[in-house]
């Protein structure tokens, strides 16, 4: 059962559902919770990964993200204001301004959606992970490209980029899917030093 956002609000109430910072009222549609962009924006280093006699294959079985990331993802260049440009047929990683923490006791999941605002222009925000586990806690990573014709720009901590679906389970899961993602804090998976 998808929750409304009485029930978004009284979850959030009783710390069934936490989000840190406290969403505002504007966040709230009928059926979700509107997120907003965090200020870390990184893409792949095409210089690395394109050079001449180097080939760069990744071997899924053996992958570990955090690794991968810090050799070949660098920063996205802000513009003066601290906005981001996206443009067409780029592709980036981005994050929450919020942090979401589903206790497991909860018996709550959610999925990441994007917004039809955003889809319009062509702006994917996630391209196919959108399950939100109960027992998660962290930033959201988000996977952004632009199929759209049109430059986009995006501004930190203003623009709702992404929306939360909150789902009822059926039981309480046994335990919880503790991914090389649970607390992280940056689009590389990097934890909180707390």
């Amino acid at each position: 059962m998808i929750l409304s956002n009485v029930d978004i609000k009284k979850a959030i109430e009783n710390k069934k559902i936490i989000i840190e910072p406290s969403p505002e009222e504007i966040q709230f549609s009928s059926s979700a919770l509107d997120l907003r962009l965090d200020d870390e924006f990184k893409e792949y280093n095409m210089e690395l990964l394109k050079q001449n006699g180097v080939k760069v294959d990744v071997d899924f079985s053996n992958f570990n993200f955090q690794k991968f990331s810090r050799a070949y993802l660098k920063d996205v260049p802000k513009e003066r204001d601290g906005s981001i440009i996206i443009k067409p047929g780029a592709f980036i990683l981005a994050k929450t301004l919020e942090k979401i923490t589903l206790p497991l006791q909860s018996e709550i999941a959610a999925r990441v959606e994007g917004r039809s605002s955003v889809a319009r222009l062509g702006l994917v925000v996630h391209l196919s992970c959108p399950t939100i586990h109960a027992g998660f806690s962290g930033k959201i990573t988000l996977e952004i490209i632009n199929h759209g014709p049109t430059h986009i720009r995006l501004d930190p901590k203003k623009d709702k980029i992404c929306q939360l679906i909150f789902e009822r389970l059926s039981s309480r899961p046994e335990r919880a899917n503790l991914s090389q993602f649970q607390g992280q804090i940056s689009v590389t998976g990097e934890k909180s030093s707390d």
